[in-house]
């Protein structure tokens, strides 16, 4: 199934068969500046959650990594706008603390 050795035998042939040479290689063509790498990453999601963000990206007409992609790239555009970031948690007990106005009927 593969080129690669399995045995001692193998390894020996597979090492003579290997050439080397000083001679520089052409190097992989320079991206434009405005182009990125893309880096494949993986992450553990509850099956609930994911079968949540097929459907999202479904109805967007774009793949699950194209949705994450965005939502991560707006969060980070929104963390880099602000001068401190808090938690959900320290903004909802801030909030409860805040008297609602009684207006006069």
């Amino acid at each position: 199934m593969s080129d690669l050795p399995s045995d001692k035998e193998g390894l020996a042939d597979f090492l003579d068969r290997l050439s080397f040479s000083d001679e520089p290689t052409d190097a992989p063509p320079r991206l434009p500046a405005n182009e990125d790498i893309m880096v494949t990453t993986s992450i553990r999601l509850p099956l609930g959650l994911h079968s949540r963000l097929k459907s999202l990206a479904d109805e967007r007409r774009v793949g699950v990594s194209t949705l994450l992609r965005e939502w991560a790239e707006a969060a980070v555009a929104d963390i880099d706008d602000e001068d401190q970031m808090i938690s959900l948690a320290e903004a909802k007990r801030a909030l409860s603390r805040v008297h609602p106005i009684h207006r006069a009927s």
